[in-house]
C-alpha cells in the first residue's frame, strides 16, 4: 500500500493555490464563515439536571430560531469570498445595487447579522441561570459561532480597506 501525501496530489495543489490567490480580507472572511457554518453542527445550547436519582442532559445546536440567521449570514459571507476566484463581483451578479453596496460591505454586513442573530439565538434560547442541580446555558457552538461571525466581520474591514488602497483616487 502507497501511502500518498496531501503535497503530491493535483487536487489539494489546486486549492491551496487558488486559496493563497485570494486576498487576506477574503481569506480571512472565507475561513470565518466556514468554520461559522461548521460550528452550528455542535452544541449551542445545553441543559443537564444531575438531582439523584434522576441525571439527564440536552442539547441543540445551531439549526434552530436565530440560528438560521445566522447561518444565512455565514452561508453569503463564504459565498461572496468565493466569488473573486471566480473573477466575478456582486455588481456584476446584481447590477442594481446600490453604489455603496459593495463585496466588502455586504460581507462586513452578513457577518455582523450571523453575529447579531448568534447573540440572540443565546439570549433568547433560556435563562442560562444555574439552580442547584439544572444547569442550562449557551454551549461551545454558540461561543465559536460569535467568534467567526466577527472573524467574518473583520474579513469584510480587510477586504473593504484592500478595494480603497486598489482603487485609484478620483
Amino acid at each position: 500500500m502507497n501511502a500518498t501525501s496531501g503535497a503530491n496530489v493535483p487536487q489539494v495543489e489546486q486549492l491551496k493555490s487558488a486559496f493563497l490567490r485570494l486576498s487576506l480580507g477574503r481569506r480571512v472572511a472565507l475561513v470565518s464563515a466556514v468554520l461559522g457554518l461548521l460550528s452550528t453542527f455542535l452544541h449551542w445550547y445545553g441543559v443537564s439536571v444531575d438531582e439523584p436519582p434522576f441525571s439527564y442532559s440536552a442539547a441543540i445546536n445551531g439549526w434552530h430560531g436565530w440560528g438560521y440567521l445566522a447561518i444565512l449570514g455565514y452561508v453569503v459571507a463564504g459565498a461572496l469570498s468565493l466569488l473573486s476566484g471566480s473573477g466575478s463581483m456582486v455588481r456584476g451578479l446584481i447590477p442594481t445595487l446600490l453604489p455603496a453596496a459593495t463585496d466588502a460591505r455586504i460581507v462586513m454586513g452578513s457577518g455582523a447579522i450571523a453575529a447579531l442573530a448568534t447573540i440572540l439565538f443565546m439570549l433568547t434560547e433560556g435563562s442560562g441561570g444555574t439552580v442547584p442541580g439544572i444547569s442550562e446555558g449557551p454551549s461551545f457552538g454558540a461561543y465559536l459561532g460569535l467568534l467567526c461571525a466577527l472573524a467574518s466581520v473583520t474579513g469584510g474591514f480587510l477586504l473593504d480597506r484592500e478595494q480603497h488602497q486598489a482603487a485609484p483616487l478620483s
